[in-house]
């Protein structure tokens, strides 16, 4: 399964942030930035534009994409999200906080008819060599609660998600460490409570990085929109 391509903003810097828009996470330069990165996750969303605090920040942000990680100077942002092919009010509006070294990241989910954000901490160590970090969303709208497996060794890694949990609970962002060598192949499966495989993906972890798996689109779309397992390398 093709996995979410990267895509960069044509973004307005200067307007909110200081700097380089990229993160560098080795830079000292400026060590009170916060950073986040803008993931579109809603199956059936139009390519969206991206307004932060009233100003352009990009446009074009297609369903299955998401931005690098842009620094950002501490304080309040507001999020609008506009369908690209409209110059009508926002999608979706939200405010949220940015602390100075903390790296966030702000998920458009649900379908678009009631779309809605998630932003959360991203909170890990840089693992090492033979490690890597991972953590597991559900923002499938219509496949009720699943569970991540790896198949091949038969190990359930995350149990039982409900759509959008992390929004209630903070526990649910979190990232576990886990050893891999320095290469791993993971047969993962999407299963629902009652067993049942409703979408796989086979992929090779390196140690070193951190990871977001996540459910995505909805069981019975079909396309881009069907249900599948999306997943962001944050480092």
């Amino acid at each position: 399964m093709k996995k979410l391509p990267v895509i960069t903003f044509a973004a307005l810097c200067v307007l909110i942030f200081a700097g380089s828009c990229n993160v560098d996470n080795s830079s000292t330069t400026n060590p009170q930035f916060g950073a986040f990165l803008i993931a579109n996750v809603s199956p059936d969303a139009p390519p969206l534009t991206v307004y932060i605090n009233n100003s352009l920040f990009g446009a074009g942000l297609n369903y299955g994409n998401y931005t690098p990680y842009y620094r950002a100077t501490p304080g309040s942002y507001t999020f609008s999200f506009y369908d690209s092919s409209s110059s009508s009010s926002p999608k979706l509006t939200k405010t949220v906080e940015i602390s100075p070294l903390v790296n966030y990241s702000f998920f458009v989910v649900d379908s678009f008819s009631k779309v809605k954000s998630s932003f959360v901490t991203d909170a890990y160590a840089i693992p090492g060599g033979d490690s890597v970090s991972v953590r597991f969303f559900n923002f499938s709208p219509n496949a009720g609660a699943v569970s991540l497996i790896d198949s091949a060794s038969n190990t359930t890694l995350f149990n039982n998600r409900s759509f959008n949990d992390q929004d209630g609970n903070s526990l649910y962002s979190t990232f576990n460490e886990v050893e891999t060598g320095t290469s791993a192949v993971y047969h993962l499966q999407l299963k629902q409570s009652d067993g049942t495989v409703i979408a796989s993906r086979t992929d090779t972890l390196s140690g070193g990085h951190v990871y977001t798996f996540f459910a995505k689109g909805n069981v019975g779309g079909t396309g881009t929109q069907a249900v599948g397992i999306g997943r962001i390398q944050s480092f």
